[in-house]
């Protein structure tokens, strides 16, 4: 009897065990099954192959605390956890809004794309910004990424312009993680990451655009954070030791511009960008000269470059935000809107430069814009234009009588949508 009972008990342990162990799987499947069943995107970080990145993406994915300063308003006001500075923590000052906010006060359970918008180097965050892109259907957030509000919790507090454009530079002696590209980038990603959290935007469905330092900033933010699925750099680019507008830049010891172009400069990750990209520059700006921008489109596949390189293009943050391209972009990729006119290859004769192009709707005008001036810097550089012949499929122009150094096609089509080829350079 004794052994019966011994037998009994042994055997009921064993089924309880079996039962345990088979429970514990069905919970770890049905856990997995839900972290699979997410809809929220990851980066993939086997595509961005930097040894020793200093931007924690892991910890940028985990969503930031935050706080609506003003959840009444049509343009609603936000506080977040952002990166530390000097090992202190910090926040960041956000702007949001999205078309229902916008129109009725509130999320009425409709979903929209979101887009994460960078200001320039001396810019706050602007409410009108998110504004216009709530106007065109997006949820939209911007942040002050400068600290121009001059709050003391919220990172480096610059007293003036001087400051906060040196800022950009100099810091770099305290390490790459001092210095201001560190931080907007990783603000920025963060934006990415609270926009993501709010259940009203599409998760498949996000971009990034940028104005001046803010477009250099979106050269950097698009090749690490893959979640995004287009961008819009406008005047910022690459290879930073190569435009006109860096006399802080010039200012730094020479080890310290080594570590900067390292570390700092987008060329080191825009080359994983995996997302379509519309570049924006004028031919003549002041800040970002047009040949480090053109080698700037080229890191990225052709099948993902479109351009638009503006005759006479101001350099401001309405001029910057101004180009219906960017919207249309955007929506051609994620409304199934009309896609952008694109120029697919360029050949040139003793005669003739001919360019072949891919269009939705007709092309109306075209002009070969063309400078042989050398000695001018890219603000004061002279151009010159002639016009050139509209076919299907393909643009036709006579080559200069004069040649040229420098040269693009722009042609606008009948939505009076402007794109251009990339620079020719002789």
């Amino acid at each position: 009897m004794i052994l019966m009972n011994l037998l009994k008990s042994v055997f009921n342990f064993e089924v309880e065990r079996r039962l345990l162990i088979a429970c514990i799987f069905l919970v770890t499947i049905s856990c997995s099954n839900a972290d699979q069943s997410s809809d929220k995107p990851v980066i993939d970080q086997s595509l961005i192959m930097v040894d020793n990145l200093l931007w924690d993406l892991e910890l940028l994915q985990k969503v930031p605390e935050f706080e609506y300063l003003d959840s009444t308003s049509k343009v609603r006001e936000i506080l977040f956890k952002g990166p530390e500075y000097r090992g202190a923590s910090t926040k960041v000052f956000a702007y949001y809004s999205n078309p229902d906010i916008l129109k009725t006060g509130k999320n009425q359970g409709n979903k929209f794309p979101g887009v994460v918008l960078i200001s320039g180097g001396s810019q706050p965050a602007m409410s009108e910004w998110v504004e216009r892109w709530a106007h065109e259907g997006y949820a939209a957030i911007t942040c002050d990424y400068g600290n121009t509000r001059m709050s003391e919790e919220c990172g480096p507090v610059p007293n003036s312009l001087e400051e906060r454009l040196a800022e950009i530079y100099d810091s770099i002696s305290n390490g790459p993680k001092a210095v201001r590209a560190y931080r907007t980038a990783a603000i920025s990603i963060l934006a990415h990451t609270l926009l993501l959290n709010f259940p009203e935007v599409e998760k498949d469905k996000t971009a990034v655009t940028g104005i001046s330092w803010g477009g250099f900033q979106t050269c950097i933010v698009s090749g690490i954070d893959n979640r995004f699925k287009a961008a819009a750099p406008v005047y910022g680019c690459t290879f930073h030791d190569e435009i006109r507008f860096k006399k802080y830049f010039d200012n730094m010891t020479k080890e310290d511009k080594a570590l900067w172009m390292n570390k700092i400069d987008p060329k080191n990750y825009l080359i994983y960008s995996q997302c379509p990209t519309l570049f924006i520059n004028g031919n003549n700006d002041g800040c970002f000269d047009i040949v480090p921008f053109n080698k700037t489109t080229k890191l990225i596949p052709e099948q993902n470059r479109y351009l638009r390189i503006t005759p006479n293009m101001g350099h401001d943050h309405p001029v910057g935000w101004r180009p219906r391209e960017i919207a249309l972009f955007f929506n051609s990729i994620f409304m199934g809107g009309v896609p952008l006119p694109k120029i697919t290859d360029i050949k040139k004769t003793a005669s003739t430069i001919n360019f072949t192009y891919k269009c939705a709707v007709s092309l109306k005008t075209a002009h070969f814009y063309y400078s042989n001036d050398t000695l001018n810097i890219n603000a004061n550089r002279i151009w010159k234009s002639i016009p050139a012949k509209i076919f299907e499929g393909e643009i036709e122009c006579p080559y200069p009588k004069e040649g040229f150094h420098l040269g693009f096609l722009y042609s606008t089509d009948v939505m009076d949508l402007g794109i251009s080829s990339e620079l020719i350079i002789n």
